[in-house]
């Protein structure tokens, strides 16, 4: 272990990972690299220290967080100064919390023990490891989705860019309910969130449109319940409709399935970057749904990436450069857990079309990536590639610019759809 606790020597490991940038100390803990290593026993008795330093901490009124996103162990053990004949596992940075004395601290929420748990042989079926929708079947998915939610969600902050694109979008396409209802006055709108999964967007909906009242349709009783939790009011938790031959996630629970949201009540159904997770055969059915949910009038906001944009050109250069792969590592945007593909949006129109739905406006944003969001992808490269990146989106920023060029190549495509 070598303690950090040198302001220049925690910059110069902050600047590998924003991760190690956030105590006054952190801790590098490495093992020999010709040591203990079947069955990976050098990893397991490095991470058993760990996880007891983090307890011990925890009692002595300490914060820690295990880090393992470091940009690079050589570079973190040349820093530290560590010999060659050692491999860093992980850092752990170690400090007083920055947390409300009047707010009670809790444990993570956990899946149910019969989720996990099997006898003599394992029972279950193997979660895909690709980000194609196609190979996902709805039951795995909504597993996944639970897993990741309940156990430490990764993506549980909007990012500054999506967020200033959904203000433009409600701007431009939903200026319904910007007010809070007036009690005896004004009643709020009946909205539905579709998909909600880490509830980001539908919290975010709900400051942005307080004249909306809430409901979410989700696919197993845990994310509904996480989700609906983030808003406030909290929204209700409703089902998704699958079919009939797909298994239930929710078979065993003792409330069973969630109750499918009501034909014909709502005002307002949002559906944002939701679509991408599903296999395309099952887009336009979805649409059928959401239409079906609208009263007469009602507006369908959907939202989704565009296969035209720089969306498909980042997760091949992110590929091709070494960088972790596998359906938890799909970050753009990063409101998506589980499979995403990036959309084509004309046959999303002609489905809205056939289920009763006008299109009444369209809007496309973020040609480029903006300098946040480059910022945050080249958090962790050299100081000459991330000076390079700039450099290039500025340029491409002038381009985006030019008239039509947002309307066709935007990565956020938005559409506004009312029930005929």
């Amino acid at each position: 272990m070598v303690v950090v606790d040198d302001p220049v020597i925690n910059r110069r490991l902050g600047e590998l990972s924003t991760q190690m940038a956030n105590a006054p100390v952190n801790i590098v803990v490495s093992y020999g690299r010709d040591f203990s290593e079947e069955g990976f026993a050098n990893i397991q008795s490095a991470s058993a220290m760990i996880q007891n330093m983090s307890l011990a901490a925890h009692a002595m009124g300490l914060g820690t967080f295990w880090i393992t996103a470091m940009g690079g162990v050589e570079r973190v053990r040349e820093v530290v100064g560590l010999p060659r004949d050692r491999f860093v596992v992980a850092v752990l940075a170690v400090g007083y919390p920055d947390w409300p004395k009047d707010l009670p601290m809790r444990a993570p929420k956990r899946r149910p023990l019969e989720d996990i748990r099997h006898f003599n042989h394992y029972g279950g079926r193997p979660i895909p490891g690709s980000a194609d929708p196609a190979v996902w079947q709805a039951d795995l998915l909504a597993t996944y989705q639970r897993a990741r939610v309940l156990n430490g969600l990764r993506h549980n902050k909007p990012r500054t860019w999506e967020v200033s694109a959904l203000e433009t979008a409600l701007d431009t396409l939903l200026p319904e309910a910007r007010e809070k209802p007036v009690p005896g006055e004004t009643e709020p709108l009946r909205a539905l969130d579709v998909l909600s999964c880490t509830g980001i967007v539908l919290e975010k909906l709900s400051k942005l449109r307080p004249g909306l009242a809430f409901d979410l349709a989700e696919r197993s009783r845990g994310v509904a319940g996480f989700a609906g939790g983030r808003p406030r009011p909290k929204a209700q938790a409703l089902g998704w409709p699958v079919p009939a031959e797909t298994p239930s996630v929710d078979a065993d629970h003792p409330e069973g399935p969630l109750p499918l949201p009501e034909n014909g009540l709502y005002d307002v159904v949002t559906c944002l970057f939701r679509l991408e997770g599903l296999p395309p055969a099952e887009r336009a059915p979805a649409i059928a749904h959401m239409a079906g949910w609208l009263k007469p009038g009602g507006v369908l906001l959907l939202g989704c990436v565009s296969k035209r944009s720089f969306h498909d050109l980042t997760e091949r250069l992110r590929a091709r450069r070494g960088g972790p792969r596998g359906v938890e590592y799909v970050l753009s945007p990063d409101l998506n857990i589980g499979p995403f593909q990036a959309i084509d949006n004309a046959p999303l129109e002609r489905a809205a079309e056939q289920a009763g739905l006008k299109l009444e406006q369209s809007l496309g944003l973020q040609a480029v990536p903006q300098p946040e969001e480059i910022a945050f992808r080249t958090r962790n490269f050299s100081p000459r590639s991330q000076g390079i990146a700039r450099l290039v989106g500025k340029l491409l920023g002038a381009a985006e610019r030019l008239p039509g060029v947002q309307a066709r190549y935007g990565s956020f495509q938005f559409r506004r759809f009312v029930k005929t």
